[in-house]
Protein backbone atom coordinates (compact mmCIF):
# COMPACT_ATOMS: atom_id res chain seq x y z
CA UNK A 1 0.00 0.00 0.00
CA UNK A 2 1.31 3.47 -0.94
CA UNK A 3 1.31 6.30 1.25
CA UNK A 4 -1.21 7.98 0.30
CA UNK A 5 -3.82 4.96 -0.23
CA UNK A 6 -2.67 4.82 3.75
CA UNK A 7 -2.93 7.54 4.97
CA UNK A 8 -6.58 7.83 3.15
CA UNK A 9 -7.55 4.78 4.82
CA UNK A 10 -6.33 6.11 8.22
CA UNK A 11 -8.33 9.30 7.66
CA UNK A 12 -11.41 7.30 6.82
CA UNK A 13 -11.12 5.14 9.90
CA UNK A 14 -10.81 8.52 11.66
CA UNK A 15 -13.74 10.18 9.90
CA UNK A 16 -16.04 7.55 10.64
CA UNK A 17 -15.66 7.40 14.19
CA UNK A 18 -17.53 10.29 15.29
CA UNK A 19 -16.44 13.87 14.02
CA UNK A 20 -19.80 13.80 11.89
CA UNK A 21 -23.29 14.18 13.64
CA UNK A 22 -26.43 12.75 12.95
CA UNK A 23 -28.34 15.01 11.69
CA UNK A 24 -32.53 14.77 10.85
CA UNK A 25 -33.14 15.03 7.25
CA UNK A 26 -36.39 16.84 8.24
CA UNK A 27 -37.16 20.39 6.95
CA UNK A 28 -39.88 22.52 6.48
CA UNK A 29 -40.34 23.01 2.45
CA UNK A 30 -44.08 24.53 2.41
CA UNK A 31 -43.05 28.01 2.62
CA UNK A 32 -44.63 31.25 1.27
CA UNK A 33 -43.50 31.95 -2.00
CA UNK A 34 -44.12 36.19 -1.11
CA UNK A 35 -42.55 35.35 2.30
CA UNK A 36 -38.82 36.48 1.83
CA UNK A 37 -35.73 35.65 4.04
CA UNK A 38 -34.97 38.77 5.65
CA UNK A 39 -31.54 40.85 4.65
CA UNK A 40 -29.89 43.92 2.94
CA UNK A 41 -28.74 45.39 -0.09
CA UNK A 42 -24.80 46.26 -0.01
CA UNK A 43 -22.45 47.54 -2.49
CA UNK A 44 -19.52 46.22 -2.94
CA UNK A 45 -17.93 49.40 -3.25
CA UNK A 46 -19.11 49.97 -0.08
CA UNK A 47 -17.86 46.63 1.81
CA UNK A 48 -14.96 45.51 -0.48
CA UNK A 49 -16.55 41.80 -0.82
CA UNK A 50 -16.91 41.89 -4.48
CA UNK A 51 -17.56 38.32 -6.61
CA UNK A 52 -14.99 35.69 -6.06
CA UNK A 53 -12.98 35.62 -9.46
CA UNK A 54 -10.61 32.86 -9.10
CA UNK A 55 -11.04 31.10 -12.34
CA UNK A 56 -10.69 27.02 -10.88
CA UNK A 57 -13.98 27.80 -8.68
CA UNK A 58 -16.07 29.11 -11.44
CA UNK A 59 -18.27 27.47 -13.93
CA UNK A 60 -19.17 30.17 -16.90
CA UNK A 61 -22.32 31.01 -15.64
CA UNK A 62 -20.80 32.47 -12.70
CA UNK A 63 -18.09 34.05 -14.30
CA UNK A 64 -20.56 36.70 -15.25
CA UNK A 65 -21.07 38.05 -11.87
CA UNK A 66 -17.30 39.23 -11.22
CA UNK A 67 -17.90 42.39 -12.05
CA UNK A 68 -21.20 42.78 -10.41
CA UNK A 69 -21.10 45.64 -7.99
CA UNK A 70 -24.50 44.50 -5.68
CA UNK A 71 -25.53 41.68 -3.47
CA UNK A 72 -27.92 40.97 -1.05
CA UNK A 73 -26.70 39.22 1.83
CA UNK A 74 -29.38 37.27 4.27
CA UNK A 75 -29.72 38.36 7.89
CA UNK A 76 -27.76 35.10 9.45
CA UNK A 77 -24.72 35.96 7.24
CA UNK A 78 -24.50 32.71 5.42
CA UNK A 79 -26.07 33.33 2.19
CA UNK A 80 -25.14 36.17 -0.41
CA UNK A 81 -26.39 37.08 -3.64
CA UNK A 82 -24.73 39.01 -6.44
CA UNK A 83 -26.29 40.23 -9.37
CA UNK A 84 -26.63 43.33 -12.24
CA UNK A 85 -28.33 46.42 -10.72
CA UNK A 86 -30.90 46.18 -13.45
CA UNK A 87 -32.74 42.92 -11.71
CA UNK A 88 -35.63 43.93 -9.66
CA UNK A 89 -35.44 43.34 -5.54
CA UNK A 90 -37.61 40.31 -5.83
CA UNK A 91 -34.67 38.39 -7.64
CA UNK A 92 -32.70 39.07 -5.19
CA UNK A 93 -34.58 37.74 -2.43
CA UNK A 94 -36.33 35.03 -3.75
CA UNK A 95 -32.72 33.21 -5.02
CA UNK A 96 -31.54 34.34 -1.55
CA UNK A 97 -34.26 32.65 0.26
CA UNK A 98 -34.27 29.66 -2.21
CA UNK A 99 -30.91 28.95 -1.25
CA UNK A 100 -31.36 29.71 2.62
CA UNK A 101 -34.16 28.00 2.92
CA UNK A 102 -32.84 24.97 1.19
CA UNK A 103 -29.35 24.16 2.61
CA UNK A 104 -29.85 22.80 5.73
CA UNK A 105 -32.24 19.98 3.94
CA UNK A 106 -29.15 19.19 1.34
CA UNK A 107 -26.44 19.17 4.20
CA UNK A 108 -28.22 16.74 6.26
CA UNK A 109 -28.48 14.32 3.79
CA UNK A 110 -24.71 14.52 4.00
CA UNK A 111 -24.93 14.09 7.44
CA UNK A 112 -23.43 17.53 8.11
CA UNK A 113 -24.43 20.86 9.87
CA UNK A 114 -23.89 24.29 8.17
CA UNK A 115 -20.15 24.59 10.54
CA UNK A 116 -19.12 21.24 9.84
CA UNK A 117 -19.52 21.91 5.90
CA UNK A 118 -17.89 25.29 6.72
CA UNK A 119 -15.33 23.28 8.24
CA UNK A 120 -14.87 20.90 5.64
CA UNK A 121 -14.84 22.49 2.58
CA UNK A 122 -11.82 24.07 0.87
CA UNK A 123 -10.07 27.01 2.49
CA UNK A 124 -8.59 28.05 -0.96
CA UNK A 125 -12.66 28.90 -1.46
CA UNK A 126 -12.91 32.55 -0.96
CA UNK A 127 -16.10 33.21 1.68
CA UNK A 128 -16.02 29.82 2.81
CA UNK A 129 -18.61 30.76 5.62
CA UNK A 130 -20.73 32.19 2.78
CA UNK A 131 -22.94 30.14 0.55
CA UNK A 132 -22.99 33.07 -2.93
CA UNK A 133 -25.19 33.10 -5.16
CA UNK A 134 -25.16 34.29 -8.94
CA UNK A 135 -28.10 35.83 -10.57
CA UNK A 136 -26.70 34.55 -14.25
CA UNK A 137 -28.17 35.64 -17.62
CA UNK A 138 -26.47 32.75 -18.91
CA UNK A 139 -28.22 30.23 -17.22
CA UNK A 140 -31.35 29.25 -19.52
CA UNK A 141 -34.93 28.57 -18.22
CA UNK A 142 -34.57 24.92 -19.17
CA UNK A 143 -31.42 24.75 -17.12
CA UNK A 144 -32.59 27.58 -14.66
CA UNK A 145 -29.54 26.79 -12.17
CA UNK A 146 -26.04 25.67 -12.03
CA UNK A 147 -23.10 24.97 -9.40
CA UNK A 148 -19.82 25.61 -8.85
CA UNK A 149 -17.24 25.55 -5.91
CA UNK A 150 -17.40 29.13 -5.73
CA UNK A 151 -20.98 29.64 -6.77
CA UNK A 152 -24.74 28.98 -7.59
CA UNK A 153 -25.50 30.31 -10.36
CA UNK A 154 -29.55 31.07 -10.54
CA UNK A 155 -31.43 32.30 -13.49
CA UNK A 156 -33.00 36.17 -12.63
CA UNK A 157 -36.42 36.65 -13.72
CA UNK A 158 -38.03 35.64 -10.88
CA UNK A 159 -41.24 35.17 -11.84
CA UNK A 160 -40.19 33.19 -14.92
CA UNK A 161 -39.03 30.90 -12.71
CA UNK A 162 -39.94 27.16 -13.43
CA UNK A 163 -42.55 25.26 -11.26
CA UNK A 164 -39.97 22.70 -10.06
CA UNK A 165 -37.80 25.35 -9.24
CA UNK A 166 -37.94 23.72 -5.38
CA UNK A 167 -36.01 20.23 -7.09
CA UNK A 168 -33.73 22.27 -9.37
CA UNK A 169 -32.06 24.39 -6.34
CA UNK A 170 -32.18 20.99 -4.51
CA UNK A 171 -30.22 19.29 -7.28
CA UNK A 172 -27.70 22.29 -7.84
CA UNK A 173 -27.04 22.55 -4.31
CA UNK A 174 -25.85 19.15 -3.49
CA UNK A 175 -23.68 19.35 -6.52
CA UNK A 176 -22.30 22.81 -4.63
CA UNK A 177 -21.82 20.23 -1.37
CA UNK A 178 -19.87 17.35 -3.28
CA UNK A 179 -17.64 20.40 -5.11
CA UNK A 180 -16.77 22.06 -1.87
CA UNK A 181 -16.72 18.37 0.18
CA UNK A 182 -14.36 16.82 -2.75
CA UNK A 183 -11.83 19.41 -4.27
CA UNK A 184 -9.66 21.68 -2.49
CA UNK A 185 -7.69 23.07 -5.51
CA UNK A 186 -8.62 21.05 -8.82
CA UNK A 187 -9.42 23.28 -11.89
CA UNK A 188 -12.40 20.51 -12.57
CA UNK A 189 -14.45 17.91 -11.09
CA UNK A 190 -12.59 14.77 -9.59
CA UNK A 191 -16.14 13.15 -9.54
CA UNK A 192 -16.86 10.49 -12.12
CA UNK A 193 -20.35 11.76 -13.49
CA UNK A 194 -22.17 8.62 -12.66
CA UNK A 195 -21.42 9.75 -8.77
CA UNK A 196 -21.96 13.48 -8.90
CA UNK A 197 -25.37 13.16 -10.87
CA UNK A 198 -26.46 9.89 -8.69
CA UNK A 199 -25.83 11.36 -5.47
CA UNK A 200 -27.66 15.09 -6.66
CA UNK A 201 -30.68 13.21 -7.69
CA UNK A 202 -30.80 11.20 -4.58
CA UNK A 203 -30.61 14.00 -2.40
CA UNK A 204 -32.90 15.99 -4.84
CA UNK A 205 -35.85 13.12 -4.48
CA UNK A 206 -35.78 12.25 -8.41
CA UNK A 207 -36.50 9.12 -9.54
CA UNK A 208 -34.30 6.20 -9.24
CA UNK A 209 -34.86 3.27 -11.81
CA UNK A 210 -35.89 0.09 -10.57
CA UNK A 211 -33.69 -2.53 -9.14
CA UNK A 212 -35.25 -4.85 -12.01
CA UNK A 213 -34.26 -2.88 -14.46
CA UNK A 214 -30.75 -2.28 -14.19
CA UNK A 215 -29.92 -4.30 -17.25
CA UNK A 216 -30.88 -1.62 -19.14
CA UNK A 217 -28.01 0.99 -18.34
CA UNK A 218 -24.01 0.54 -17.68
CA UNK A 219 -24.08 3.75 -15.51
CA UNK A 220 -20.66 3.66 -14.19
CA UNK A 221 -19.36 3.79 -18.01
CA UNK A 222 -20.32 7.25 -17.66
CA UNK A 223 -17.07 8.94 -16.17
CA UNK A 224 -17.37 12.15 -18.30
CA UNK A 225 -20.58 13.88 -20.16
CA UNK A 226 -18.62 12.57 -23.30
CA UNK A 227 -18.96 9.05 -22.29
CA UNK A 228 -22.74 9.34 -21.85
CA UNK A 229 -25.47 8.16 -24.36
CA UNK A 230 -28.34 10.67 -24.87
CA UNK A 231 -31.15 8.28 -23.06
CA UNK A 232 -32.82 10.16 -20.79
CA UNK A 233 -33.43 7.56 -18.64
CA UNK A 234 -29.33 7.37 -18.00
CA UNK A 235 -29.90 9.70 -14.77
CA UNK A 236 -31.93 7.44 -13.10
CA UNK A 237 -29.99 4.96 -13.44
CA UNK A 238 -27.19 6.84 -12.48
CA UNK A 239 -29.08 7.25 -9.17
CA UNK A 240 -29.58 3.61 -9.13
CA UNK A 241 -26.31 3.35 -8.92
CA UNK A 242 -25.35 6.02 -6.17
CA UNK A 243 -28.34 4.77 -4.05
CA UNK A 244 -26.85 0.66 -3.94
CA UNK A 245 -23.86 2.39 -2.30
CA UNK A 246 -26.21 4.41 -0.11
CA UNK A 247 -28.19 1.70 1.14
CA UNK A 248 -25.35 -0.70 1.78
CA UNK A 249 -23.14 1.94 3.31
CA UNK A 250 -24.85 4.56 4.50
CA UNK A 251 -25.06 8.60 4.27
CA UNK A 252 -21.85 9.36 6.40
CA UNK A 253 -19.47 6.60 4.73
CA UNK A 254 -20.19 8.54 1.14
CA UNK A 255 -20.18 11.89 2.86
CA UNK A 256 -16.23 10.76 4.48
CA UNK A 257 -15.68 9.14 0.57
CA UNK A 258 -15.90 13.07 -0.52
CA UNK A 259 -13.41 14.07 2.37
CA UNK A 260 -11.06 11.62 1.31
CA UNK A 261 -11.22 12.77 -2.50
CA UNK A 262 -10.48 16.29 -1.22
CA UNK A 263 -7.73 14.76 1.22
CA UNK A 264 -6.51 13.05 -2.05
CA UNK A 265 -6.44 16.58 -4.40
CA UNK A 266 -4.75 17.88 -1.27
CA UNK A 267 -2.07 15.60 -1.58
CA UNK A 268 -1.54 16.29 -5.11
CA UNK A 269 -3.10 13.09 -6.67
CA UNK A 270 -4.03 14.95 -9.73
CA UNK A 271 -4.07 12.68 -12.71
CA UNK A 272 -6.52 10.13 -14.26
CA UNK A 273 -6.63 5.97 -14.50
CA UNK A 274 -6.73 4.16 -17.77
CA UNK A 275 -10.66 3.89 -17.22
CA UNK A 276 -11.11 7.79 -17.53
CA UNK A 277 -11.50 8.08 -13.38
CA UNK A 278 -9.62 10.85 -11.41
CA UNK A 279 -6.46 8.96 -9.21
CA UNK A 280 -8.37 10.90 -5.89
CA UNK A 281 -11.62 9.60 -6.40
CA UNK A 282 -10.44 5.87 -6.85
CA UNK A 283 -7.97 5.75 -4.19
CA UNK A 284 -10.16 7.76 -2.03
CA UNK A 285 -13.27 4.92 -3.18
CA UNK A 286 -10.55 2.07 -2.48
CA UNK A 287 -9.69 3.19 0.77
CA UNK A 288 -13.23 4.33 2.65
CA UNK A 289 -14.01 0.57 3.26
CA UNK A 290 -17.11 0.94 1.32
CA UNK A 291 -18.51 -2.50 1.36
CA UNK A 292 -21.65 -4.29 -1.01
CA UNK A 293 -25.06 -5.12 0.19
CA UNK A 294 -23.34 -8.24 1.81
CA UNK A 295 -21.08 -6.71 4.03
CA UNK A 296 -18.31 -7.48 1.96
CA UNK A 297 -15.14 -5.12 1.06
CA UNK A 298 -15.88 -3.24 -2.70
CA UNK A 299 -13.29 -2.09 -4.25
CA UNK A 300 -14.35 0.72 -7.14
CA UNK A 301 -12.85 -2.08 -9.70
CA UNK A 302 -15.32 -4.66 -8.29
CA UNK A 303 -18.25 -2.20 -8.39
CA UNK A 304 -17.58 -1.96 -12.36
CA UNK A 305 -17.20 -4.97 -13.69
CA UNK A 306 -19.65 -6.56 -10.85
CA UNK A 307 -22.38 -4.60 -10.73
CA UNK A 308 -25.11 -5.64 -12.81
CA UNK A 309 -24.52 -8.77 -10.16
CA UNK A 310 -24.32 -7.13 -7.76
CA UNK A 311 -27.61 -5.27 -8.37
CA UNK A 312 -29.37 -8.32 -9.52
CA UNK A 313 -28.58 -10.56 -6.47
CA UNK A 314 -29.41 -7.11 -4.45
CA UNK A 315 -33.37 -8.12 -4.49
Amino acid sequence: MNRTAAVLTGLAVVLLSGCKVTVSEGYDDDWDRDSYTPGFFLYVGDTGDDFPDDSWSLDAAAEVCVDDNLYFETESGRVRVYGSSAYSETDFRAAATELERRIDGVLSRFQLRWPEFVDDRSTAVRYPDRLIGCLSPTVSRTEFASASVAAVSIMPYASQWPYDTDRIITHELAHYVQENLSRYQARDSLLPLWFAEGQAAVVAGEPIAPVYQHYDYDPLLDVTVYDATTADYRFEHYALAYDYLEEANGQLALTVLLDLVQFADWEGLDGTVYSGESEAFVEAFNAAGLVDHRNRYLSLERFKTEYHQLLNDSY
